[in-house]
């Protein structure tokens, strides 16, 4: 799926609203010999779930998208941490 520009609610979305993202922090303890380790990331949804997340992509085709990249990432600041087995289960 083709990421749209960034809108100034806590998520993108495509069309349809069942595939979102947005920058949340990821405690990834698995890539610190299980201790904690918080890493900003960028997240994909599917119907609301938290299905996958990466590196942070802090790259936008404008300035002024760019803009708005950096208001999620501050946002990302206000929610509680997810942990790895958020992601893990049923995604349907």
């Amino acid at each position: 799926m083709t990421k749209k520009a960034l809108k100034i609610d806590e998520q993108a979305e495509e069309d349809d609203g069942s595939f979102t993202w947005g920058y949340r922090i990821v405690n990834t303890k698995s890539t610190n010999n299980g201790r904690n380790w918080y890493c900003l990331q960028e997240v994909t949804y599917k119907n609301g779930k938290p299905t996958g997340y990466g590196d942070p992509c802090t790259g936008s085709e404008t300035m002024k998208s760019m803009s708005k990249v950096w208001e999620m990432m501050g946002r990302a600041m206000n929610l509680p941490p997810l942990q790895e087995k958020d992601f893990k289960g049923d995604t349907e």
